[in-house]
């Protein structure tokens, strides 16, 4: 089984968190009903629906800033070997 995601429509891996494609994460089956005995109400499922924001941006800053300090520290480290 394979989850879709609702922003691109992309198939991902039934365990996926996050959608491979677009970044937006993927929104879980709703266990919820299914524990209650599967009654509920239309007026409580039309504001139920999270809005997703594809947010990347930052992401790619912070792996960045990562990597630098990574960088950094190796140069440092061998330095003061030699």
């Amino acid at each position: 089984m394979s989850k879709i995601c609702s922003n691109c429509g992309h198939e991902n891996r039934d365990v996926a968190i996050y959608c491979g494609n677009c970044g937006a994460r993927l929104i879980a089956p709703n266990l919820g009903n299914s524990l209650r005995g599967g009654s509920s109400s239309s007026s409580s499922t039309t504001n139920s629906s999270p809005t997703y924001t594809n947010n990347n941006n930052g992401g790619g800053l912070g792996s960045l800033c990562c990597g630098v300090i990574l960088i950094l520290l190796i140069i440092i480290i061998i330095m003061s070997i030699g």
